[in-house]
């Protein structure tokens, strides 16, 4: 029987590792299932909030440009131009000064101006 004892005491003693497997592979289970979640949270909210593209009407292929007049007086001259967000803005100068017009590339209307002095 002193033999059994002797086994059992020189045995290192594992329990404390196999909780911290355990810990760490409920861990890793539960990581992954964070990013699962995410993932599938991001293509969710991606697909049903187009915003903007719902409200606005869709380009017809083949349909003729707009036409947009831009209040300015004679002689003013457009020095830029960018587009961002499904908005066009126009940078006029003229005599006055200078200013951005923007506008919706969907229907031509003018959505807005800032002046610059």
């Amino acid at each position: 029987m002193d033999r059994a004892q002797d086994s059992r005491k020189s045995a290192p003693d594992v329990r404390g590792l196999k909780a911290l497997v355990i810990g760490m592979g409920v861990l890793i289970v539960l990581g992954t299932a964070l990013v699962i979640g995410v993932v599938v949270k991001r293509m969710v909210e991606s697909t049903a909030s187009p915003g903007t593209a719902a409200t606005r009407p869709a380009a017809v292929p083949g349909a003729a440009p707009f036409r947009t007049v831009l209040p300015a007086a004679s002689g003013a001259t457009i020095t830029g131009l960018a587009a961002s967000g499904g908005v066009i803005a126009i940078w006029v100068h003229d005599d006055k000064g200078g200013r951005v017009d923007f506008i919706d590339p969907h229907t031509g209307t003018v959505l807005g101006s800032a002046a610059a002095p």
